[in-house]
């Protein structure tokens, strides 16, 4: 929650500032975090330069004095040896002390003004075998780099140096100093050439701005001036073509609305025209077989025999039998039982069978990945419907010889494929300009699939035949 609320305020704070602010704010930012880091990485990577530096020298220093002093001590010629140490102190600036003690750890000669601290007399000698010894020692002039270097491996004693770090630290401050100045100045031009920069690209912006507020407003007319060709000009001009093109989806819309519109009202045609469809068969059909069945039972008591009176009763069955088909294919029409009872696939094949057998067109249905399961009731009512109109409209409008329709059940989602043979179509000019029961026909097969949240895809062209591909979500809802 702390996190989120600090990034909320800095958005807000962010947010209410000028462009002009922002850049401005970014090349100081920028300027400054470089002179920073600069001078971080060049305090870090002088400093280790200079002390590794520092330490070589006194490593060097105290070898040559070990070197030279290696007779003195075996004569015993002190004077001489103290001589050899104030001269060696003094020709090196960074060196502060020297003393040497013989092999049993008592000092011969240091130059101390003040006598030997006793804190140098406790430190360790040096170990058998061993080199050198450097250690960091902490004094009120600041770090001090005693370096310890056998004399003759030790036999003779040892020199110890005293290398005080003064001198990199005077040159590190030098140069930082130098890159503070630099960062400087070049803060003061970067700030100059930021609200140049700034104001240049204020301005076009400022213009882009008035024209979405124009088309917020519903001005689809109004276009950003272009002054530039960089991004920003492009920006302009993408703009302009966004406009542009909003004017025409708007146009599509209406007429999209307009032939949703149209469609609804053909669909409350079409229930108007079943109802009386059904009602002229119950009337003409169902009506006349029952009035005959009325008739034929009052024959069959007027009969004079019982051979009689079987022979009508045997018509009577078979008026009754046809009748019931007449309500089974009356009922088929309006939905096929066999979707509820059974499912989708045996569905399909059977209108695919009737289909194929009325049309005179060779129909196959290839289905996979169901392994006996049921769709949710909206998707298999979707599918079969989009199935009919689809062949319906072939073989309305298509002439072909042959009809595929393929359905995979593929994970989350069932992929329905329909394709024929026939004479194909302009889809575009089919979707904008063609005759009015076509356009609702197809138009009707993508809402019936976008209501399921799927979608639904025609590809066709003159003397190709055509496809239809669609998709459809299934979601949670599948069944066994």
């Amino acid at each position: 929650m702390e996190a989120g609320g600090f990034w909320q305020r800095f958005w807000a704070v962010a947010g209410a500032v000028s462009i002009r602010v922002k850049i401005m704010g970014i090349v100081i930012g920028l300027i400054l975090t470089l002179g920073v880091a600069v001078t971080l990485v060049v305090h870090r990577g002088l400093t280790a330069t200079l002390e590794r530096e520092l330490q070589e020298r006194g490593i060097a220093i105290a070898v040559n004095l070990a070197s030279r002093s290696q007779d003195l001590v075996l004569t015993d010629r002190l004077f001489a040896l103290y001589t050899l140490a104030r001269e060696t102190a003094r020709d090196n600036r960074d060196l502060l002390y020297v003393y040497i003690t013989d092999r049993s750890g008592a000092v011969l000669v240091h130059t101390f003004g003040g006598g030997m601290p006793e804190d140098l007399l406790m430190l360790p000698p040096l170990g058998e075998g061993e080199a050198y010894r450097v250690r960091l020692l902490e004094s009120e002039t600041g770090m001090i780099r005693s370096i310890t270097v056998p004399i003759l491996e030790g036999r003779a004693g040892a020199v110890h140096l005293g290398m005080s770090e003064g001198e990199i630290r005077a040159t590190i401050a030098g140069h930082i100093r130098r890159i503070v100045l630099v960062t400087s100045v070049v803060l003061v031009v970067g700030a100059a050439l930021g609200f140049g920069l700034a104001t240049i690209l204020a301005r076009p912006l400022s213009q882009l701005a008035r024209a979405t507020e124009a088309l917020g407003l519903g001005d689809f007319s109004w276009r950003p001036p272009s002054w530039a060709h960089d991004e920003i000009g492009r920006l302009g001009a993408s703009f302009a073509r966004m406009t542009e093109r909003l004017g025409r989806f708007r146009d599509e819309l209406r007429r999209r609305e307009e032939i949703r519109r149209r469609l609804l009202e053909q669909v409350m045609t079409a229930q108007e025209e079943e109802r009386r469809r059904i009602a002229r068969e119950l009337h003409d059909e169902t009506g006349q077989s029952l009035t005959s069945l009325t008739v034929g039972l009052a024959l069959i008591e007027e009969a004079p025999d019982l051979g009689t009176a079987r022979e009508r009763a045997g018509e009577l069955r078979r008026l009754a039998a046809r009748t019931l088909e007449e309500v089974h294919h009356l009922s088929r029409g309006l939905r096929p039982s066999v979707l509820d009872d059974l499912g989708l696939l045996p569905a399909l094949e059977r209108y695919l069978k009737e289909y194929g057998a009325s049309r005179g067109i060779a129909v196959d249905l290839h289905a996979s990945g169901f392994d006996g399961h049921r769709l949710p009731g909206p998707v298999e009512i979707a599918v079969y419907r989009i199935v009919q109109e689809a062949l319906t409209n072939t073989a309305k409008h298509a002439g072909a010889t042959t009809v595929s329709v393929l359905l995979e059940h593929r994970g989350a989602s069932l992929h329905l494929i329909v394709e024929d043979d026939g004479r194909g179509f302009d889809v575009e000019e089919v979707l904008s300009r063609g005759e009015m029961e076509r356009r609702l026909g197809l138009h009707g097969m993508r809402e019936r699939a976008a209501l399921l949240g799927g979608s639904l895809t025609i590809e066709s062209a003159p003397g190709r035949g055509t496809t239809i591909f669609a998709e459809i979500p299934l979601g949670t809802g599948e069944e066994e």
